[in-house]
């Protein structure tokens, strides 16, 4: 158990989560910024939901960023130690933050062209 596999499948895998919680969030603010009790002329708020998906890809940014240098220095060193060679969870979690980066932009266009609760 000294690889900390748990650890590392979250490393993984939480670019997509990011993802998922930018989706949830997203749909679930505009969903009661619209119910009948919260209806104003301003709702949806565009600002809120900017800066929500702005958070999200920053985070995934950041997680492509910290991949990419995981990738780099696992190539650098690959050819001297085995060991250090990029894993598939390496390339996943770069995968991943492409992926989610993409998902969180996906999300985000629909969501800012709302021209109100209809």
């Amino acid at each position: 158990m000294s690889d900390r596999f748990f650890i590392r499948l979250l490393y993984g895998t939480l670019p997509l989560l990011v993802w998922a919680f930018h989706f949830f969030a997203v749909y679930l603010l505009v969903a009661a910024q619209c119910s009948p009790a919260l209806i104003t002329p301003q709702a949806p708020r565009h600002a809120m939901l900017a800066m929500l998906s702005v958070l999200a890809l920053g985070a995934c940014a950041t997680l492509l960023w910290r991949a990419r240098a995981t990738l780099r220095d696992g190539a650098k060193d690959g050819a001297k130690n085995d060991a250090n060679t990029p894993r598939l969870l390496d390339w996943a979690q770069a995968g991943g933050a492409v992926l989610a980066m993409l998902g969180v932009i996906w999300t985000s266009v629909p969501v800012l062209m709302i021209d109100g609760c209809g």
